[in-house]
């Protein structure tokens, strides 16, 4: 496999299921009690719901930097950790599926290109586009832990 085949793959397997951390995103997520999503903890300032829209605002930033989109970034804690609308319970399988949309949309965008993307600087940013992917991988999985901290 080429290494943006392997990046595709890591990435999918992190979300989808059979990394080797144990739980993918998506394992967790389909476990998740509905009246968790929402709570409130003393040790962290977001809740669930709210994670979970990152892992999807990351994905979206990728998209939109794979399309050219030099000017998008996500300036604001609602463009990072949605609204209080988007995160409320009676609107999280929206949000969920939201987060599965932009996951399979940028597995979609990536499958576009070869080797070549991953040396190439992500537009508007200084890194390059193999730290954004391998950094959303990271990502993902420091983000499940707290999804799975605060469900405790």
């Amino acid at each position: 496999m080429k290494a943006l085949e392997l990046i595709i793959d890591n990435l999918d397997t992190v979300f989808r299921g059979d990394a080797w951390h144990g739980p993918s995103v998506m394992e967790i997520i389909n476990s998740l009690p509905l009246e968790k999503v929402d709570e409130v903890h003393n040790f962290s300032s977001q809740t669930i719901a709210q994670h979970i829209f990152h892992l999807a605002a990351w994905r979206k930033f990728a998209i939109e930097k794979l399309n050219d989109n030099i000017h998008y970034s996500l300036e604001t804690d609602e463009d990072n950790w949605g609204s209080a609308e988007v995160t409320a319970p009676q609107n999280f399988s929206s949000l969920i599926d939201y987060l599965k949309n932009q996951h399979f949309e940028l597995i979609k965008e990536l499958e576009k290109y070869d080797d070549d993307l991953l040396t190439q600087n992500v537009p508007g940013e200084y890194y390059n586009f193999y730290k954004l992917l391998n950094g959303i991988i990271q990502h993902d999985t420091y983000h499940l832990g707290m999804i799975w901290v605060l469900w405790q």
